[in-house]
């Protein structure tokens, strides 16, 4: 009789034993699915700038205005003016080569390829009417 007994209490065990197993499989797939978003999470604020700039910056020039775009040419042009004036000062001495790459380093700068753009199509506008008067 205790053999008789026995066999359903081995079958509840292993009734039991799958039971736990897939727990502790479900388990271990969310402590896995945890750990790689812990990683990522990780990562992520380790790209993170610690402090944010108090104004965004703006990365296209898609939201300007016809007046702000007509300012910032102006101010660009005088700025280009004057830092082709300082080095035409400082670089007296230098010859056309490299006073050429200078002033293309000067007009190449970061913020101003844009403005540089528009002057030189308002200048080609400008040669283009003198070139057709002319003739």
């Amino acid at each position: 009789m205790e053999k008789a007994n026995n066999k359903p209490e081995e079958k509840s065990k292993t009734k039991q034993k799958t039971k736990d197993e897939k727990e502790n499989i479900y388990n271990n797939l969310e402590k896995y699915i945890e750990s790689n978003i812990e990683k990522k999470l990780n990562s992520l604020m380790e790209r993170l700038p610690e402090k944010l700039p108090k104004e965004p910056t703006v990365s296209g020039y898609h939201n300007l205005t016809i007046l702000q775009l007509y300012k910032n040419t102006l101010s660009t042009l005088i700025d280009i003016i004057n830092d082709i004036t300082e080095a035409y000062d400082k670089y007296d001495y230098l010859d056309t080569n490299n006073y050429i790459y200078i002033i293309i380093g000067i007009l190449m700068k970061d913020g101003r390829k844009l403005y540089v753009g528009i002057i030189f199509v308002f200048l080609s506008f400008i040669i283009y009417f003198i070139d057709g008067a002319s003739v």
